[in-house]
This record gives C-alpha cells, sequence and structure tokens, in this order.
C-alpha cells in the first residue's frame, strides 16, 4: 500500500505561495525546484512548513520568480536592491538559464521584474553597477526580442538603446558591440534594412577590442541582414567570417558575452535557412543537419523550437510541402508553449509564400485553361 502523502506540518507565507504556485502551473516539485534554483529536498522542505526563510533577499529572490509581491511572502515594502548588491548578476545569470531552456515566459517575467528593482539605480557612476545595469538591459532586450512579434521590435529595441548609453559610459567595447548590433538586428527585423545595417557595420567597425564572440555574433547577424538586402556576395562573405570565428568559441562557454547564443551551430543554422530561402534545398538541408549535431548538447526544447522551424522553411520552399507543413505545425506548438514568437514568425512567412503560391497557381491554372477552352462568356 503506498504512503499516505504527509501534509504540511506548519502553515507558512512561503508554502501557501508554494502550493497554489503548484496547483496553478502544474508542476511538480523536481521542475519548481528547477525554476526557482534549489535543489528538491528544499523545495519539500519549504513545502512541509520545516523550513522557515528569515533571508529578505532570499524571500524577495522567490516573489520576483515566482512574480508575486514580496508582501505576499510576509516581507515588508522596502528598498529592494543597494549599489553594490550581488543579486542583480544573479538574476541576470538565472534569466540567461531560463533562455536556454527555451522558458521564454518565464524569462520574461522575471526580466520585467528586474528592471523595476533596478530602475532607481540607472544614474549611478559606479563602473562596475552600471557594466551591470548594461548586461541587465541585454538580457530583458533579448527577452523581448523573442516573445514579441515583428511589429512590436520597438520595446526590445528600447532596451539595446539603453545598454548602447551605458557601455558608451564606461568604455566597455564589448557591451557597445552587443548592443549596436541587437539594435540593428530590430531595425532589420522590423522592416528597416539598410539601417539596420548602418548599426552592424559600426558595431563590426568601431568596436575592434570587443570579445571574440561578440564579433562573431555581430557578422553573423550583419550576414542576415545583407540577405535581407539581397546582397548575396556580402552575406556569403561575412557569414564565413563569423564561421572561422565560430570555431573558436566553445559550445560550452555560456560565460562568455554571448552567453550561449552565437557559436558554430547557429552559424550552420542561418547558413542553412537561407539558402533553403534561395531555394538549394540539399545544400540547405545539409547545413542544417550540421547544425543539430553542433546543438547537441542545448536542451531539447531550446534545439527543437528552432530547428523544426528551420526546417518547416526549408522543406516548403523546397517543395516538400507536405512534409514541411507537418514539422510547420509542430514548430507552431512548440514556439506558443514556450513563448517564442519571433520563431513563430518564420512560421507566419511560411504561410504567407503559401498564399503567394497558391495565388500563383490560380493565376497559371487560368491562363492555361482560357489557351485550352477559350474565353468564357458571361
Amino acid at each position: 500500500m503506498p504512503a499516505e502523502r504527509r501534509k504540511p506540518q506548519m502553515s507558512t507565507p512561503l508554502n501557501r505561495v508554494l502550493l497554489e504556485y503548484q496547483k496553478q502551473h502544474k508542476l511538480k516539485q523536481q521542475p519548481l525546484a528547477d525554476y526557482l534554483n534549489v535543489d528538491v529536498r528544499t523545495i519539500w522542505r519549504w513545502l512541509s512548513g520545516e523550513t522557515v526563510i528569515t533571508d529578505i533577499r532570499e524571500l524577495k529572490r522567490i516573489a520576483r520568480l515566482l512574480d508575486i509581491s514580496p508582501e505576499a511572502l510576509g516581507v515588508a515594502h522596502t528598498l529592494t536592491l543597494s549599489p553594490d548588491a550581488e543579486q542583480i548578476e544573479e538574476v541576470i545569470e538565472h534569466i540567461w538559464k531560463l533562455v536556454r531552456a527555451a522558458r521564454y515566459y518565464e524569462a520574461n517575467t522575471v526580466a520585467d521584474q528586474l528592471l523595476q528593482d533596478i530602475i532607481g539605480l540607472l544614474h549611478t557612476e559606479d563602473t562596475a553597477l552600471v557594466r551591470k545595469l548594461a548586461r541587465a538591459q541585454h538580457i530583458t532586450g533579448y527577452v523581448k526580442s523573442q516573445v514579441t512579434r515583428a511589429n512590436e521590435t520597438s520595446q526590445p529595441f528600447s532596451h539595446y538603446h539603453e545598454m548602447e548609453q551605458l557601455a558608451r559610459i564606461i568604455d566597455d567595447q564589448t557591451l557597445l558591440n552587443i548592443a549596436l548590433t541587437y539594435e540593428g538586428d530590430m531595425l532589420q527585423r522590423g522592416g528597416m534594412v539598410e539601417k539596420g545595417i548602418e548599426y552592424l557595420e559600426a558595431a563590426r567597425d568601431t568596436t575592434p577590442q570587443a570579445e571574440l564572440a561578440a564579433k562573431g555574433n555581430g557578422l553573423q547577424l550583419l550576414g542576415r541582414a545583407y540577405f535581407k538586402a539581397h546582397r548575396l556576395a556580402d552575406f556569403d562573405r561575412v557569414m564565413k567570417e563569423a564561421e572561422e570565428i565560430a570555431y573558436q568559441v566553445s559550445m560550452d562557454d555560456l560565460s562568455n558575452s554571448t552567453r550561449g547564443q552565437y557559436n558554430v551551430g547557429t552559424v550552420y543554422e542561418e547558413f542553412g535557412r537561407s539558402y533553403g530561402l534561395l531555394g538549394q534545398f540539399n545544400q540547405a538541408m545539409e547545413y542544417l543537419d550540421k547544425a543539430e549535431a553542433a546543438f547537441s548538447s542545448w536542451s531539447a526544447q531550446r534545439r527543437d523550437v528552432l530547428m523544426k522551424t528551420a526546417r518547416a522553411m526549408v522543406l516548403v520552399r523546397g517543395g516538400e510541402i507536405r512534409q514541411g507543413i507537418d514539422v510547420a505545425v509542430e514548430s507552431v506548438e512548440l514556439c506558443r508553449k514556450y513563448g517564442n514568437f519571433r520563431l513563430l514568425d518564420r512560421v507566419y512567412g511560411i504561410q504567407q509564400y503559401l498564399d503567394r503560391l497558391t495565388r500563383e497557381i490560380g493565376n497559371a491554372g487560368s491562363t492555361l485553361r482560357e489557351a485550352l477552352d477559350g474565353p468564357i462568356e458571361y
């Protein structure tokens, strides 16, 4: 006979909130522990009331992750972060961890709360703190770029613009490179391709001392913009440069300035998707296969949502429409499940291509029908 589930020994604000969170999100203890960045035994002690947290900073951290007010955990309203608080960096790293797990909804919630906490620190002159604030704008901009559609790119752009200003204050070329790169990427994504290229080329040309991974990431996104501008020779040139740099960046290095968002796999995926749009099916699929192999250390969620979207695009463009649509449907489900609306935009692009193809086939059919049967009188 199975053992009876042990009930909480003592009711506390924390275990009441955690039990309600588990119920709302249908979470077992291990996923909840992973999200709160503690071990499962700690979660059990919190839920049972065996451990009562008295550390105010820890309670505020938990409140931020659960998207509740600190008051719900019994914390009186006070200033949240002091200028020398290491908690900023801890939260930033936690958000990147959520991104790498493709948990974009949760990452967005935590990023919003982080900015609320640091809003009063934005005019500090402490160099170390300014650097942390720039990193906070970096991760927030990145998350916003993933959870918004192309017509909403002003949201992430504003965070990257703030990052640019902070990077200039402390003369940090790596942070400036990243800011200019993503400002350019947001502009090209929103349809301002030439303006985006200006920013991306500025990132390349004005930050010679930037970290290698940042430079490579900038070149990959510059290649994307060149492709969109139909500058295919420039696309090929800078993408090869990005590939060469990517060989020098470890797939497992999550501490560099791009936090794992740039590596040889991302370059291969960019090549594959781009060749697919050009109708070079075999070459595109070869690159996507190489990308998928390179992403072996990524979480399955993150790898699947990216690669299924890319394969759907290539399959449909290559004439494998039925198979491509099946993969696209899987991609839609994953994008909505994890909250990645940037990749969902690419599936909308597949639908637009199919709509255009349907119209062209309809028009061609009418022309041929008229040639065979003659005009029809009405």
